[in-house]
């Protein structure tokens, strides 16, 4: 009798388990989207959970970790803690991680895909109304991906922030392009921007060698970093 309640506590448990591994295998492996990425992948991400197909094993997502409760001075205020993941030969890495008011739009684009590298763009566009003086905030910025290193390239785009009721003077991203020239060996990123101040717009390129380093820059190549992708602790 004893040996078979041990053997029934045994299933119970693995069962608890399996069930909660199971759990985080399948937000990377949805029937839904899968069956509508077979033929054509999705380039443009903005709901949290959605992920992108790059190629077998490899797929990419914007994520939801929760909501962190704030306060500043006496008021009380709730921001979204938010990041982008890699899903890559079975193992989950964070490439990104921030946070943004409740009230705020972020997407994913995905500029660039091969076997190897997968290039993509986040947008954070949103209002900071929980201090004294509110302000539009407008930030952009390009990563490079590569699934056989788990190293990353950030490349700061706009980091434009307004405090005028009507939010019209940040600078913005009216569009980008990644694109890799095989004969030289070469990723290319360029952004056209609009520029508040002056309403005049401008090309931001930066050119990258195969190996993801930078070789030259609009703004230099100082803040363009190569990093390790860190193994995530929050599978969602």
């Amino acid at each position: 009798m004893k040996y078979i309640k041990t053997i029934s506590l045994f299933l119970i448990i693995n069962s608890f388990f399996g069930c909660g591994y199971a759990k985080i295998n399948n937000s990377w492996n949805d029937p839904t989207q899968e069956a509508i990425q077979i033929k054509s992948p999705i380039d443009f991400i903005d709901k949290y959970g959605t992920y992108s197909i790059v190629s077998t094993n490899k797929k990419i997502r914007l994520i939801d970790f929760g909501d962190v409760d704030k306060n500043k001075n006496g008021r009380k205020y709730t921001l979204k803690k938010f990041g982008v993941q890699i899903f890559n030969q079975n193992k989950v890495f964070d490439v990104y991680k921030s946070t943004v008011p409740l009230k705020s739009n972020v997407d994913i684009n995905i500029l660039y895909r091969d076997k190897n590298i997968v290039a993509f763009r986040v947008r954070e566009d949103f209002n900071i109304d929980y201090v004294k003086t509110p302000f539009r905030s407008f930030i952009v910025n390009t990563f490079v991906y590569n699934f056989n290193s788990n190293n990353f390239l950030t490349i700061p785009v706009l980091a434009s922030e307004d405090n005028n009721a009507d939010g019209k003077g940040v600078d913005l991203l009216q569009g980008d392009q990644f694109t890799f020239n095989s004969k030289k060996g070469i990723f290319t990123y360029l952004a056209n921007i609009k520029y508040a101040q002056g309403g005049k717009s401008s090309v931001f390129k930066v050119d990258l060698s195969n190996t993801l380093k930078c070789v030259s820059a609009t703004q230099g190549c100082e803040n363009i970093g190569l990093s390790t992708a860190e193994l995530s602790t929050m599978n969602k």
